[in-house]
């Protein structure tokens, strides 16, 4: 099994509409700072990043049903073991919290360690197949 095969759905357009939406997500970022708090022109900056942000999760996840039956199942069940890894360690750091640490903020953290939990089980699942 040939790994480019399993990732040929994220092409070069995929690439350049997500640096597109990273630097919109920035800029809105950036222009939300600016804003006070709770005003309806932050309140709707918060609305459009969400959205972008959807857009986002959407062009990753739409091209997998481009593949054929195999690599499907291979992101099912990678895509499934990241959502298990970060319930864990979501939930992990809410029960040391109640236990008195503070561990940091996960926030902005939780989506890098699904898309890497996602990669690293592509990559192993992979490997059964081979």
């Amino acid at each position: 099994m040939d790994s480019r095969e399993l990732l040929k759905c994220f092409d070069l357009r995929y690439i350049v509409q997500a640096l597109i939406a990273a630097l919109v997500l920035v800029a809105l970022a950036l222009l939300g700072k600016r804003v006070p708090d709770g005003s309806a022109v932050r309140i709707a900056i918060g609305v459009a990043e969400t959205l972008i942000f959807g857009y986002v999760v959407a062009i990753t996840l739409m091209p997998i049903r481009e593949l054929d039956e195999l690599y499907q199942r291979i992101h099912l069940l990678a895509i499934a073991a990241a959502f298990g890894i970060v319930g864990f360690v979501g939930t992990g750091m809410v029960f040391l919290a109640r236990a008195g640490l503070h561990p940091p903020s996960l926030g902005v953290w939780l989506w890098p360690l699904m898309v890497m939990s996602w990669g690293l089980g592509v990559w192993v699942i992979a490997r059964r197949y081979r």
